[in-house]
């Protein structure tokens, strides 16, 4: 008699469980009413001097189209390339689009091999990339809040200006 008891609760929370996971997303949409719950502060406008930098730099993107961090930043990053005057390259793990960047690249072995280097391989992941010499350089790996990006963008190339100007010295 336990048994079956025990048994019969088990199958109730299972069945539970499932109903939950099979509508699908009920973990994403867990986390972004969260998200939404926490007050984000002012966001930054971007820094304009950057605008030339970005006459012989790019910004790369790599995303997979089923991935929901991905899909969170994609909006952010474009938001702030258009500002800035950047142009990104998407390069899709699953070789299908984001919304926000219809156009895109399959993310090959060369790709991935020159931007992670043998470490392992996270994603959304941003890297500024100098399109004279073929140099990747980190920005972020995972999702960014507005803020963070914005910060970490300004952070990375004044690093770059500052490599740049003491090989020409």
């Amino acid at each position: 008699m336990r048994t079956a008891l025990l048994i019969g609760f088990v199958l109730a929370g299972a069945a539970v469980f499932n109903a939950q996971a099979s509508n699908g997303r009920w973990l994403t949409k867990m986390i972004a009413e969260h998200e939404r719950s926490v007050q984000p502060n002012p966001i930054e406008q971007p820094n304009k001097k950057n605008t030339k930098f970005f006459n012989s730099h790019g910004v790369i993107l790599f995303y997979g189209s089923l991935c929901p961090h991905c899909r969170q930043f994609a909006p952010i990053l474009k938001r702030w390339a258009e500002q800035i005057g950047a142009e990104v390259l998407p390069l899709s793990f699953d070789n299908q689009p984001l919304p926000e960047f219809p156009h895109f690249l399959p993310a090959t072995t060369q790709w991935v091999n020159a931007a992670f280097q043998g470490n392992p391989i996270n994603y959304p992941a941003v890297f500024i990339m100098n399109s004279k010499e073929k140099i990747l350089y980190p920005v972020g790996f995972g999702s960014m809040s507005e803020e963070e990006l914005h910060a970490r963008m300004d952070a990375v190339i004044a690093k770059i200006n500052e490599y740049v100007n003491k090989e020409i010295e």
